[in-house]
């Protein structure tokens, strides 16, 4: 069997960051390091269940590692996005209630730069979809199914860490998460498709229906951020490693696909889609920037050494 470098490349760099991370998730303790897994599964859950239902798009034959028509570097890949963007928004300090709107927010940031490039490097490929229709080639559903993805199962998780809160047997039902989070985001999916249905009906489209649902997402993330009543940050509670985990997962993914798209000429082809994937590669550093302010005004408000005893306290 031919073996395609970037292919090769792409797997073992996927499992090593997750390897990564999941070192640091088990640091800090069991239901982290499950809640890493359980994104994991999910992913895979994600991959097999659209091509079985839907049968949207497909994945190159070139993947070395699949799980019938799910490549395993995928479902790697979606624990290292919805864990990595829980983390950074626990970091926040984001009230629960709003916390999975922010988590789908950062989420979504990272599909709206790469998919299309994705798509030109045949990673992946949509069916009866041109490279002109949709976003670029991309179809309207699959942004908006990325916003429920990632709700679904930040919704499910959170819910679980309160439940093992004062019981922790109950953190291994974590690895259940996926199934719950599966159901709510088909249930998520189904007004999509009525409303496409009936306002664009064409091949990818219903770009409106997902700008409009990306603007309510983006308005309940904001007032989660900055809105008054924030709970108290507690990424200092998390290993630092873990955040930066986080962070470098989503610059690395960034400068892949950045490099891909000037190596491939798309600079001058889709200047749109590079402004895009560009503009969304800088809003990574304020976003660590805002972390990092975060927790530096929290210790602010300590008594002097305060912080440094809590945190020795709280390690693991």
């Amino acid at each position: 069997m031919h073996i395609d470098p970037l292919y090769l490349g792409l797997e073992l760099g996927a499992a090593a960051f997750f390897v990564w991370a999941a070192l640091s998730a088990a640091g800090r303790g069991r239901l982290p390091f499950l809640e890493l897994a359980s994104a994991a599964v999910f992913g895979i859950l994600l991959e097999e269940g659209d091509q079985l239902i839907f049968e949207s798009y497909r994945y190159s034959s070139h993947f070395i590692l699949t799980i019938d028509r799910a490549p395993v570097v995928i479902g790697l890949t979606w624990a290292l996005i919805i864990a990595g963007a829980m983390r950074i928004t626990d970091a926040l300090g984001v009230r629960r209630r709003y916390a999975p709107f922010v988590d789908a927010v950062l989420a979504i940031s990272l599909d709206l730069a790469f998919d299309a490039i994705a798509i030109r490097m045949g990673l992946w490929t949509w069916r009866n979809l041109s490279l002109e229709q949709g976003w670029f080639g991309v179809p309207a559903g699959n942004f908006y199914a990325w916003l429920f993805v990632t709700l679904a199962f930040s919704l499910t998780t959170r819910w679980l860490r309160d439940a093992a809160a004062a019981h922790p047997r109950r953190e291994w039902l974590q690895l259940a998460a996926p199934i719950p989070a599966y159901a709510i985001l088909l249930g998520a999916f189904a007004p999509f498709v009525v409303l496409k249905q009936a306002l664009d009906n064409t091949p990818g489209g219903g770009l409106a229906i997902f700008g409009a649902s990306l603007a309510a997402f983006c308005g309940l993330a904001a007032y989660g951020v900055w809105g008054p009543r924030r709970a108290e940050p507690n990424g200092r509670r998390l290993a630092m490693l873990e955040l930066g985990v986080a962070f470098s997962t989503r610059l690395a993914i960034h400068a892949f696909f950045l490099a891909a798209l000037l190596l491939m000429g798309l600079t001058t082809r889709t200047p749109v889609l590079a402004a895009v994937a560009v503009l969304l590669f800088g809003a990574e550093l304020p976003l660590a920037w805002l972390v990092r302010a975060r927790h530096a005004g929290e210790d602010r408000r300590e008594p002097i050494g305060a912080a440094a005893r809590r945190r020795t306290a709280e390690q693991p």
